[in-house]
């Protein structure tokens, strides 16, 4: 089933004409070019399209010739442009690849992704997705930017234009899933993968939580297998063998940025029943580990950041794995306190 589409101008003409008793165009042309300067060429181009008065104004002064065709846009304004031509349209999605808005299903959601073979363009969101995001689609989780951005919108617009909120629940649905090993599979312990979602404040933000559990055998360090929590944070079974410690260069190897979560886990067998946390300062995530011989939960909190397009910081932090720059700058525990469940 597919959401139902709004109808607006969005191949350069102006809308039929509209009431001219708006403040905007009761202000002298001088000072209201003076305003539109101030502006991206995307939101000129998007008010030239508003009514023929503007039009006017603003392709006489500020978008001569073909400066007002939206085509003629950097690629990055190109998506600025479409974003905000489909702000008030929930059931459009903006396609980074081939540049143009497409219909969305209420199906397609991050725990039942629609199949790349039904959508219309060849690899859609593959443009600012990076293989990073998808490290938990073996777990049945596949979250595409498109989910992120039609969460956003509906939230927004169920809050302001009472929109109803039935495909955003089934985005924010919960996702759980047996995690199969071989540890599992001989029954030595039980695992088991949950992904919880939400928006809040404006931004989308996801709980990720691994929990081991006993079965024949107390949860030993081997059976935790590789648990990836970012692109950046991933523990294996071969840690506990391997302990941080100094470098050739003479500095200490777990005190580097990529080994938190490995000494979070080694701090939490170590002190069993209590709470370690940490974050990765590569992207926007905070976790938490606990451990017991009973029970070993690896938790993660992840800010994918506010409606807007695959080049926002906090997007771009989890979809490149990146190690010489700290995309997003933040306070340890912020993300999780965001998500509404402070430290323990």
């Amino acid at each position: 089933m597919s959401l139902p589409l709004r109808t607006r101008p969005c191949n350069g003409e102006p809308s039929a004409q509209r009431d001219l008793t708006s403040h905007l165009l009761q202000l002298p042309v001088e000072l209201v070019v003076a305003i539109a300067s101030q502006v991206p060429r995307h939101s000129q181009i998007l008010a030239s399209q508003s009514c023929r008065a503007l039009r006017n104004v603003l392709c006489d002064s500020l978008l001569p010739g073909d400066d007002r065709l939206p085509e003629n846009l950097p690629r990055r304004e190109q998506v600025e442009f479409l974003l905000h031509l489909s702000r008030g349209s929930p059931g459009e999605w903006v396609c980074e690849e081939c540049m143009e808005l497409h219909q969305a299903f209420m199906h397609d959601t991050p725990a039942k992704p629609m199949s790349e073979a039904y959508l219309p363009c060849f690899f859609p969101g593959f443009f600012g997705q990076g293989q990073d995001l998808n490290i938990h689609d073996i777990y049945g989780f596949k979250m595409n930017h498109r989910h992120v951005q039609l969460a956003l919108k509906h939230a927004r617009l169920a809050a302001t234009e009472s929109l109803d909120t039935t495909y955003l629940q089934r985005l924010l649905q919960p996702h759980h899933k047996r995690i199969r090993s071989r540890y599992t599979r001989k029954h030595l312990v039980d695992a088991k993968y949950s992904a919880f979602l939400k928006v809040v404040d404006g931004r989308f933000v996801v709980k990720t939580t691994f929990d081991f559990r006993e079965g024949y055998d107390k949860v030993h360090r081997k059976y935790l297998g590789t648990v990836a929590l970012c692109g950046h944070q991933i523990a294996q079974a071969c840690d506990a063998q391997v302990a941080p410690g100094p470098s050739s260069s003479g500095s200490s190897d777990d005190s580097h940025p990529l080994w938190a979560l490995k000494t979070a886990v080694s701090a939490a067998y170590q002190s069993p029943g209590e709470e370690v946390s940490g974050r990765c300062e590569f992207c926007g995530t905070d976790f938490a580990v606990k451990a017991s011989p009973e029970r070993v939960t690896m938790t993660a909190w992840k800010d994918f950041g506010p409606e807007g397009t695959s080049y926002d910081p906090y997007w771009r932090s989890h979809a490149s794995r990146v190690f010489s720059t700290r995309t997003a700058c933040r306070m340890a525990g912020s993300i999780r306190e965001l998500y509404g469940e402070g430290t323990a």
